[in-house]
């Protein structure tokens, strides 16, 4: 049922769901190496410098992207009021919820991939250095992994609220405080998911600790709002 299910939700798509994964990674590969180039160049470290670069914005990029497909994909049922229609029928709410989550999960993997290669790509293009994929890889996707928790809270709320307007508040204020929580010295706030992604860079010692950390939560959570989902009353 998933699979069908799946196929019906990459057919009812708006387009727009497939360029914010783009605009976002392109964003970020442009403000990066402009970050870069005015501040960071002329270092000891020069070009491997835009690692740090990345890494400090690389966390904001991943939250509010994944804020903006998770209130996109449930918009669609709000507006077309398929929720009210999906409750009247035998569709399992179970795999239409799991359903939306792998969209949102495919598309932001997709958007990982592109921000790997556009920056793979400007660093061949730039420098004769070699290139750390490994690292940047584990940087990017390590983010992608922590993030997961969000993930489930904004699915969540975008679809038990027809009015965005929470669910994109929440998430904009959390991609925000992702930038500044894990620089915080009061080491209790790091247990609030906002804090995974960038504590999740190969740059901190121990990252490993909060990728699990976030796919576990994660997958958690996903399953306990697939549960309470199956209960919503939707007026």
């Amino acid at each position: 049922m998933i699979k069908r299910l799946f196929a019906v939700e990459c057919r009812k798509a708006r387009k727009i769901c497939y360029a914010v994964p783009v605009i976002s990674s392109v964003i970020l590969i442009l403000f990066t190496c402009l970050e870069w180039y005015l501040y960071f160049r002329q270092g000891k470290t020069g070009v491997y410098a835009g690692l740090n670069v990345i890494y400090m914005f690389l966390s904001f990029t991943m939250l509010l992207t994944i804020t903006l497909l998770c209130s996109m994909v449930s918009e669609t049922e709000h507006q077309a009021q398929g929720l009210k229609l999906l409750f009247t029928t035998p569709v399992s709410r179970t795999a239409f919820y799991y359903t939306k989550a792998a969209w949102v999960v495919v598309l932001m993997l997709g958007c990982s991939a592109l921000i790997l290669g556009g920056f793979c790509t400007v660093w061949l293009l730039y420098s004769d250095e070699i290139l750390p994929f490994a690292f940047l890889a584990k940087q990017i996707f390590g983010c992608l992994a922590a993030s997961f928790p969000m993930l489930s809270i904004q699915l969540f709320l975008s679809l038990s609220f027809s009015n965005q307007t929470l669910p994109l508040a929440l998430g904009m204020t959390g991609a925000v405080s992702s930038l500044f929580l894990p620089r915080i010295t009061q080491k209790v706030l790091y247990i609030l998911p906002w804090s995974y992604p960038s504590m999740a860079s190969p740059f901190i010692k121990g990252y490993t600790t909060w990728i699990m950390l976030g796919t576990g939560l994660g997958f958690f959570l996903l399953m306990a709002g697939a549960m309470r989902f199956r209960t919503l009353e939707i007026k």
